[in-house]
């Protein structure tokens, strides 16, 4: 089992149905992924006064270091390109240490500035998550 302090957590924002949208839709795609299959979970909300089941918020993918970090980035920055042509995606990811950083994708293009930032701010480099 990877360590707690190797998990990375990508959530949304906006209504409790898109976030869970996205959130699933996220964790499967990154599921699916050979390197990555099996490292993505959903992050579970309670539900509300009334309402049946909780909603999800965030995926969290576990183990996220060395050459899984570099296909977590490419395989987000693929989904984001295909959501990201009808509609603008907020996200923030953290770190286990608390960093976090906020990204939004509203076309292809910005799909991939914000890859290039998802890959800078998982760098082990100096300024990175070293």
């Amino acid at each position: 089992m990877p360590s707690p302090d190797h998990v990375l957590t990508l959530a949304f924002d906006g209504p409790a149905d898109d976030t869970d949208d996205l959130a699933r839709s996220l964790a499967e795609w990154l599921n699916d992924d050979e390197e990555l299959s099996g490292a993505a979970r959903l992050r579970m909300v309670p539900p509300a006064p009334g309402e049946q089941g909780g909603l999800a918020d965030a995926a969290e993918v576990l183990g996220v270091v060395g050459p899984v970090a570099e296909a977590l980035v490419s395989c987000v920055g693929v989904w984001l390109v295909q959501r990201a042509r009808s509609r603008r995606v907020s996200l923030r990811v953290s770190r286990p240490d608390g960093t976090r950083v906020e990204l939004s994708a509203g076309s292809p293009e910005d799909a991939a500035a914000v890859e290039a930032q998802l890959r800078r701010f998982l760098d082990p480099g100096p300024g990175g998550q070293g």
